[in-house]
């Protein structure tokens, strides 16, 4: 199920209202969505810091992959970031405009300098996922609150394939 249909889905948890921000294909923007995802999940069951965590490292990919296919001017902000925040769960989402799959997990050890931010994010995350079409991908994620479970149900609701 896609993230829109999670917001507006009567058996899910009750969210608050979905947020978004639109994001330049510039390093310093990271540091604009940590800051907005965390501000969003603050005084909630969630660590802020863990979702400002995953946050960066999936805007870094994301800036990274803009910045790839072309110079992109100020007045263009090519990354789209979403979140639904519910009691049970944060559904982020990050759209860039690279629709090429992502590069692989983990390709060279703790040491290596790229590629260990997924796996980060995998160890935090409930779930990951990636969808595409022929002009973009978006990168899902899903957190579950301190001390919550999410059932397979539940994931599947949110719209985790699987």
């Amino acid at each position: 199920m896609p993230l829109e249909s999670a917001v507006t889905d009567r058996t899910s948890p009750t969210p608050r209202r979905p947020a978004w921000r639109a994001l330049r294909a510039r390093p310093s923007e990271v540091a604009r969505a940590r800051s907005f995802a965390s501000s969003e999940v603050f005084g909630l069951p969630f660590d802020a810091h863990e979702i400002g965590l995953i946050t960066s490292e999936i805007v870094t990919n994301a800036v990274n992959a803009a910045r790839a296919l072309c110079e992109w001017p100020d007045h263009m902000s090519p990354i789209i970031i979403r979140m639904v925040v519910t009691d049970r769960y944060v559904h982020l989402a990050v759209t860039d405009p690279d629709h090429r799959p992502i590069a692989g997990l983990d390709q060279g050890g703790q040491l290596a300098e790229y590629g260990r931010g997924l796996s980060i994010v995998d160890q935090l995350a409930a779930a990951r996922w990636v969808t595409y079409d022929e002009q973009s991908k978006i990168v899902h994620v899903v957190v579950a609150a301190d001390k919550v479970i999410l059932t397979d149900t539940e994931l599947m609701r949110i719209g985790v394939p699987a």
